[in-house]
């Protein structure tokens, strides 16, 4: 097929900004935009644009702050959707006629009618090597573990979490001390070309089944923000970097005395303190094994 008519599924957030970004540079035919609303009053309604959108960044900065802007500025219809399974909801998606459906992280459950109503089904862009990290949150759990290597993996929905078969899937470095948003956009971006080289042979897109095994992981509780002195500093280093746009502490327990940091500043790879831990004011440096961290301490 020359080119498919593409439903986008995605939240207002980096990774589905980043998604829909380069599906629309890589050429697709993007019909509409659905993000979830669950303070809706309705099951689905159309959202247009608040004002007129200027498709100059230059004019209006914030154009394409979210999948929102970006759409409006590309006018492409755009749908708040609070009940999938609705007949309504249904009824109105279908009128866009679409070929397939692209979400990027999208936290709704995608029914079975809803998966069946564009004839090529759903791909899901998906920041793991799968079958490995299904779940939300699947970069949190990566860099917790320690993992030098990500991926992503474009991939059929079906009613499981993360389970459809892999259309396309390729290998991606973490990159030294990147952040949150930085890997959001960077795994989106990567996962949406591979999106683009898949339109085009809908037909016969490679449908194949994930291995045996896996893992799920739930979201992260603020347990799942403590750090171990068994770590390499660089691990706890790439940790806390990836993860700080959750704004959260990461508590250490040093000597007995549980310590609570802000934020990784550096890391020497080799280095040895003459103490555990050495503070000046803000600045404080934790070893590990091995490696000394270099952290800042909570404001308050």
């Amino acid at each position: 097929m020359a080119s498919a008519r593409v439903l986008f599924f995605g939240l207002t957030g980096a990774f589905s900004r980043t998604a829909l970004r380069v599906l629309l540079e890589g050429g697709a035919e993007i019909v509409g935009v659905v993000a979830p609303e669950a303070n809706l009053t309705t099951p689905i309604r159309p959202l247009p644009p608040p004002t007129a959108v200027s498709q100059l960044p230059i004019l209006n900065p914030f154009a394409a702050s979210t999948i929102l802007e970006l759409a409006w500025a590309q006018n492409i219809p755009v749908f708040q959707l609070r009940q999938p399974a609705h007949a309504d909801s249904l009824a109105m998606l279908a009128e866009l006629g679409a070929d397939t459906a692209v979400a990027a992280c999208c936290n709704q459950k995608i029914p079975p009618k809803l998966l069946a109503l564009p004839r090529h089904g759903f791909l899901n862009i998906h920041p793991s090597p799968l079958p490995a990290y299904r779940g939300i949150a699947p970069l949190f759990w990566q860099l917790r573990a320690g993992e030098t290597q990500t991926g992503v993996t474009v991939h059929w929905m079906d009613e499981g979490l993360d389970t459809g078969d892999i259309a396309a899937q390729t290998a991606v470095p973490f990159p030294e001390g990147a952040s949150g948003k930085e890997l959001d956009n960077l795994l989106a971006a990567e996962g949406a070309k591979l999106a683009c080289r898949l339109l085009p042979q809908l037909d016969s897109a490679p449908r194949r089944p994930q291995p045996p095994g896996g893992s799920v992981q739930p979201a992260p509780t603020a347990a799942d923000f403590r750090l171990d002195l068994n770590w390499s500093a660089r691990r706890a280093f790439n940790f806390m970097r990836g993860t700080d746009d959750w704004g959260r502490p990461y508590p250490v327990t040093i000597g007995g005395k549980t310590r609570r940091l802000a934020t990784a500043v550096s890391y020497e790879a080799d280095g040895a303190l003459d103490e555990s831990v050495v503070v000046d004011g803000r600045d404080v440096w934790v070893q590990f094994q091995p490696g000394a961290l270099r952290v800042m301490a909570p404001s308050s």
